[in-house]
């Protein structure tokens, strides 16, 4: 049984392409097909992709590879094929998983919307396109499904395309998306150049992953070092856009516009995981230079900084696990930029199960069960329960700086403090009394048992201990409800009125006393001399002056700009697609030339 999985493994691929084909084809012929036959199609096409990848994943031994060639020009030959190996069916088997409980919550969350033909089909192309990605054996048919995921998440985004706001942002992440796009590509075809000009080798231009060794030694010693860093930022930046990595993380905002189901979907381990799939595969490529990595690990370390800052400052539930996706998928980064390939697996995984929990626990008619389910997935995405608490802790233990430990446990303890605010803000809404409907908690369960049956899987395998990470989580938690309870978030909700707390208590009061002072001087001390109370008017004149031109402007000048500084961060978030756009571009190119500039200061230096 398990030789006939294995030799027909390409059924992974093809099964949910089929039922997209069936489902449209149904439709296109005016053929009426009942709703529960989508349904039953649809997971039984994720059900048998959990099927095939578990027995491969068991009896796979080494990698297979089965492809044909599909482009031949000269001596040039592009296949087209599968490569699976452990790595793809892990990340494969997860998102088949996850898929499935998605279109299970689906069914109920879907039952009053028109056209779910339209939607279920779109979710088993994703599902293909996702896989080709995961199974690709060279860069170029990675390049073709990473095209094809971009385009499903975008009818996915904008599956209510009548609602404009739905249908612009699910363009203005199309168009995001096309920046990482265009990086990659131009990653892709430099490294194919590069190799068939100056390397010579003509038969590693496909950049197969089964020859990535050899391909990317052959990149290194034929290439100067400007020409390999830059060739390295092009691949990191299309990894970024896609994992919604600063600066690029403000898509992911705008894909908060797509259904429930989406969501989750689009934030476990689907589109954004897919950027940390691209740098696990080239650290072949990445590892020759130190720098490379130091750049990963720091992109990571600081998305997850920034994010986790914004998460905090958000009320919205869905923006802030928006936020905290970015967040965490830096954490994946950060791992991968320091060679713990292992910790970021588990990372993702982790993440997967606890994310679509959360998502699907945020249902716009929530009760009480979706406030339990949302707190347990809480409690484990900050690193205190089940897989969480492995995931963070063994990332830990492998760091070997402390300036990153430090801000490892500070997104820690922020991790804990944003999601901690918003089950209080979940708690006390006033629709948690509605009526329960118990097909949508089945698979919100079956998740969370998923969540619980990895803890245990991975348990003893790997070596982690209770560290600083729990604590900061912890004191999180601790943290939120103090201020809660006690009321005190209040008193700071606003920048401009901390500072205008400030100066009413604080400076006024100085000047104040000061000025009592001085008439107490005037009067008491030099009585009716006329000189003094002249030079005493022009005192009080002087300080009027300083007070409102200086003082209070200061104030105001301080709140206007945190102002303007909070309205250019919406910019970006704007409707104006030129504009969202054109941040983009003008962020890599800045990026680019920075690090370019940096090495040619460098190579000064030391020539």
């Amino acid at each position: 049984m398990a030789d006939i999985i294995l030799d027909n493994i390409y059924l992974i691929l093809l099964l949910p392409l089929w039922i997209f084909l069936i489902i449209m084809s149904a439709r296109f012929f005016a053929v009426y097909v009942n709703n529960k036959i989508i349904y039953t199609l649809t997971l039984l096409s994720s059900f048998f992709g959990i099927l095939l990848c578990s027995v491969s994943l068991l009896k796979l031994t080494a990698a297979i590879e089965q492809s044909f060639p599909f482009i031949k020009i000269g001596n040039f030959v592009l296949d087209f094929g599968l490569h699976v190996d452990k790595l793809s069916l892990i990340i494969a088997l997860v998102l088949f998983l996850v898929s499935f409980l998605v279109q299970m919550f689906s069914i109920p969350y879907m039952k009053d919307e028109p056209k779910q033909y339209r939607f279920y089909a779109y979710l088993n192309m994703f599902n293909f396109s996702m896989a080709g990605l995961l199974f690709s054996p060279n860069l170029f048919q990675m390049y073709f499904f990473w095209e094809l995921v971009g385009v499903m998440s975008y009818l996915l985004i904008g599956f209510d395309y009548k609602n404009i706001v739905k249908s612009e942002a699910s363009r203005r992440v199309f168009l995001m998306n096309r920046v990482g796009d265009t990086a990659l590509l131009g990653g892709i075809i430099f490294a194919s150049y590069l190799m068939y000009n100056y390397a010579g080798n003509r038969s590693f231009t496909t950049l197969s992953f089964e020859d990535m060794n050899a391909v990317t030694t052959l990149i290194s010693a034929y290439t100067e070092t400007p020409v390999f860093y830059l060739l390295c930022i092009l691949f990191i930046i299309g990894a970024a856009v896609k994992s919604a990595q600063f600066p690029f993380y403000t898509w992911l905002q705008d894909a908060m516009e797509a259904k429930l189901p989406v969501s989750a979907l689009l934030h476990s381990a689907t589109m954004v995981a897919a950027g940390a799939y691209l740098l696990i595969r080239m650290l072949p490529l990445f590892t020759l230079e130190g720098p490379v990595l130091q750049i990963i690990a720091w992109l990571g370390i600081l998305t997850a900084l920034i994010c986790s800052v914004l998460a905090s400052l958000e009320t919205h539930p869905k923006k802030v696990l928006a936020y905290s996706t970015s967040a965490n998928f830096g954490l994946m980064f950060f791992a991968i930029g320091i060679l713990n390939v292992k910790a970021a697996l588990i990372f993702l995984i982790a993440h997967a199960f606890i994310k679509s929990m959360l998502f699907l626990s945020i249902d716009e008619n929530e009760n009480f069960i979706n406030y339990i389910t949302f707190l347990l997935g809480g409690l484990s995405l900050s690193g205190l329960i089940f897989s969480g608490v492995i995931a963070k802790e063994f990332l830990f233990v492998s760091i070997n700086n402390t300036f990153f430990s430090i801000i490892y446990c500070v997104t820690a303890f922020l991790t804990a403090f944003y999601i901690m605010r918003i089950s209080l803000v979940m708690v006390q809404d006033k629709r948690l009394v509605n009526r329960i409907n118990l097909a949508k908690y089945i698979p919100i369960g079956l998740i969370f048992l998923l969540n619980i049956v990895f803890y245990f899987l991975i348990r003893g395998k790997v070596s982690y201990k209770i560290a600083e990470p729990f604590w900061a989580a912890l004191a999180g938690w601790a943290a939120v409800y103090f201020l809660y309870t006690k009321n005190l978030l209040t008193k700071f909700d606003k920048t401009p009125k901390l500072l205008e707390r400030f100066y009413n208590n604080v400076l006024a009061k100085i000047y104040e006393k000061f000025a009592k002072a001085m008439n107490f001087i005037d009067v008491k001390v030099f009585g009716n001399y006329k000189p003094l109370i002249l030079a005493s008017k022009c005192g009080v004149k002087t300080a009027g002056w300083i007070e409102k031109n200086i003082m209070n402007k200061s104030v105001s000048l301080t709140a206007d700009f945190t102002r303007k500084l909070s309205l250019w961060d919406m910019k970006l978030q704007s409707r104006n697609v030129q504009s969202y756009n054109a941040y983009a571009f003008i962020l890599v190119t800045v990026i680019i030339s920075l690090v370019i500039i940096a090495y040619k200061v460098i190579l000064s230096q030391i020539s």
